[in-house]
C-alpha cells in the first residue's frame, strides 16, 4: 500500500518567522507538514480502512488523506498563485467537510454510503500532482517580507498549517478505529503509559483575587494565525478554584465506573445529545477488557464492540468494513 508521496517523518518542525524566513524554509516546512500528515496514515492496516467511517458524525478517512491537498490547491487558486486545477471533481468532492450544524443532502450523500469514494491510488496520484504544484508555486512567486494576511504567500502559510491542524484531527480517527484495523509504523514512539510519580491527589488550587486577562493576537505578530486569533479583549476573572493538573486518566475512569455516563445532570445539553446519539458508556477510544472494571457496558456503541462503519454505510468497491473488535486505550496511572 504506497500512500507516501515523500519521506516518512514523525518528527514536526517548529512554526515559521514570518518576517525572516526565505523560500528554502518555507519549502522545508511545507514537506514537513506535507510529509507529517502522510505518514499518520501508515498505521491504517491495509487500503481498505480508508474507506471505513471512524465516526458516524464524520467522513470516511480517505476523504481526510485528500482534503489537505484539495484545500490547498483552491486557496493558491483564490490567492491568484495557481491559474489552473489538478480535478475539478476532486476539488469538489473532497473541499468541504462535515459540518453537523448544516445537513443538506449533499452530506447526506456522503455520510449515507451512496457515494463511490475514489481508489486510493488515484487519490495518491493526486496528492503527488499537489505536491510539485504547490513547490513550484513556491519556487516561482517573488517573496516579500513580512508575510501578512494581505499577502498573496498567505495563503501557501494557510494550507502548511491548514495540513498540520489535520495530523491532530485525524490522529484523533485513527484512534477511534478498530485495533484490528491499524498497526504501529515502523519508527513510531508511543508516549509514556506514566510520567513519574502517579497523580494520586489533584487537590484544588485558589485563585483568591479577580484577575484582568487580556486575549488578542496582534496583527503584526510575526507567525501564521487564523481569524480568531486577533483582535483584542480583556476579561475580568473573579475568584475561583481550579484542580493542580488536568483530569487524569485516573480520575476519568472513577467518573466512568461511578455511572457518569448514565447521569444526565453531570452533563451539558450537548454534550449529553451526543451521548446518547453515540451510545457510548466510555469514552469511544476505550475498551472493556483492559483489565479493569467496566463490567456495566454492554458493548453498546461506537468504541465498545462494534466498528462505526457499521452504522454510516461505508462502500467502496474493495472497502472490507466489517469488524467487531474494540478499540484501544492505555490507562495511566
Amino acid at each position: 500500500m504506497k500512500i507516501l508521496t515523500g519521506q516518512k517523518t514523525f518528527k514536526c518542525l517548529p512554526p515559521l518567522n514570518l518576517a525572516t524566513c526565505t523560500k528554502e524554509d518555507i519549502k522545508e516546512y511545507f514537506n514537513n507538514s506535507y510529509d507529517l500528515n502522510e505518514s499518520l496514515f501508515l498505521a491504517l492496516k491495509d487500503e481498505s480502512v480508508f474507506y471505513v467511517y471512524p465516526d458516524k458524525l464524520r467522513l470516511p478517512l480517505i476523504f481526510y488523506y485528500a482534503h489537505t491537498a484539495v484545500v490547498f490547491i483552491n486557496k493558491l487558486i483564490l490567492a491568484g498563485l495557481l491559474r489552473k486545477r489538478i480535478n475539478l471533481e476532486y476539488e469538489t468532492m473532497f473541499e468541504t467537510g462535515v459540518n453537523e450544524l448544516a445537513w443538506d443532502d449533499t452530506e447526506n450523500y456522503r455520510l449515507g454510503g451512496r457515494l463511490q469514494w475514489p481508489c486510493l491510488a488515484d487519490v495518491v496520484k493526486y496528492r503527488i500532482e499537489a505536491r510539485e504544484l504547490i513547490l513550484k508555486v513556491i519556487e516561482d512567486t517573488e517573496l516579500h517580507l513580512p508575510i501578512t494576511m494581505d499577502s498573496p504567500w498567505w495563503a501557501v502559510m494557510m494550507g502548511i498549517e491548514h495540513e498540520r491542524v489535520h495530523v491532530e484531527t485525524s490522529s484523533v480517527l485513527i484512534r477511534q478505529l478498530p485495533v484490528d484495523m491499524v498497526s504501529k509504523p515502523d519508527g513510531w514512539k508511543y508516549g509514556p503509559l506514566n510520567a513519574g510519580e502517579p497523580v494520586v491527589k489533584n487537590k484544588m488550587l485558589a485563585q483568591n483575587e479577580t484577575t484582568v486577562v487580556e486575549i488578542g493576537k496582534p496583527s503584526n505578530h510575526p507567525s501564521y494565525g487564523w481569524d480568531i486569533d486577533y483582535g483584542h479583549d480583556s476579561w475580568s476573572v473573579p475568584p475561583f478554584e481550579a484542580n493542580q493538573f488536568p483530569v487524569t486518566n485516573r480520575e476519568f475512569l472513577e467518573f466512568v465506573k461511578d455511572g457518569g455516563y448514565s447521569q444526565q445532570a453531570l452533563w451539558t445539553h450537548e454534550g449529553w445529545t451526543w451521548r446518547e446519539s453515540a451510545e457510548t458508556k466510555h469514552p469511544v477510544f476505550w475498551v472493556c477488557r483492559a483489565g479493569f472494571d467496566l463490567s456495566d457496558c454492554n458493548g453498546g456503541g461506537i468504541g465498545c464492540g462494534s466498528s462505526s462503519s457499521d452504522e454510516s454505510g461505508s462502500r467502496n468497491k474493495d472497502s472490507n468494513s466489517s469488524s467487531n473488535t474494540c478499540i484501544n486505550v492505555y490507562i495511566s496511572y
